[in-house]
């Protein structure tokens, strides 16, 4: 059984996606736990201490992920990353409808994100020089091709569940993974073709 403080959080999580930070009251937060507002701010003193607390717990499972960094030394490095970030992404919706509203009113909140953002993109551009080296991709073709790719790759990560869900499309990691991988399949020599085949599709 979750104690108060957690269930404060969670429905605040679930409010926060549906109408937005800036239009979610106190009271509905406490309506919707099941407790007076008197007992909201013996937890929290105001809303902005609800919403630290919300990205604070996203940061921390954010932090977690970023430590899986090179637990495979092979393509299943990446495979292991897209599946963790698809089932974080997709387990804090909340914060892509509140993307504009923490860059506005909440700097400390913005700072971190930024700083997560940053981290990651950093993290998928060393694994594909890790991966030139070994020649599993090819060299770059132009110079700057790779950070175009790891940019390309973190927006990808970042934005496909939300713009399945504003047309209506279905979620699913295998639908995630495919767009992901199809920004690295065209640079794969054949002997990372040989790879991809082996430790990627053949379990999957």
């Amino acid at each position: 059984m979750i104690d108060t403080k957690e269930k404060i959080r969670l429905v605040a999580e679930k409010l926060f996606f549906e109408q937005g930070i800036a239009n979610v009251r106190l009271q509905q937060i406490a309506d919707d736990a099941g407790i007076s507002v008197g007992n909201l701010a013996y937890h929290y003193k105001n809303k902005e201490a609800i919403v630290k607390v919300v990205y604070d717990h996203l940061f921390e499972e954010f932090q977690q992920i970023l430590g899986s960094y090179l637990q495979f030394p092979d393509l299943r490095d990446f495979d292991q990353q897209f599946e963790l970030l698809y089932h974080f992404f997709a387990r804090n919706t909340f914060y892509v409808n509140n993307v504009w509203e923490i860059e506005r009113s909440y700097p400390e909140i913005k700072e971190n994100w930024h700083s997560f953002n940053q981290k990651i993109t950093l993290q998928i551009r060393k694994r594909l020089d890790y991966n030139q080296k070994r020649g599993i991709l090819m060299p770059e073709p132009y110079k700057g091709t790779y950070d175009l790719l790891s940019r390309g790759i973190w927006i990808t990560l970042n934005y496909w569940i939300p713009q399945q869900m504003l047309q209506g499309g279905k979620l699913s990691f295998g639908g995630y993974r495919k767009a992901l991988w199809n920004h690295v399949l065209p640079y794969l020599t054949d002997i990372g073709k040989k790879e991809y085949e082996q430790l990627i599709l053949a379990v999957h």
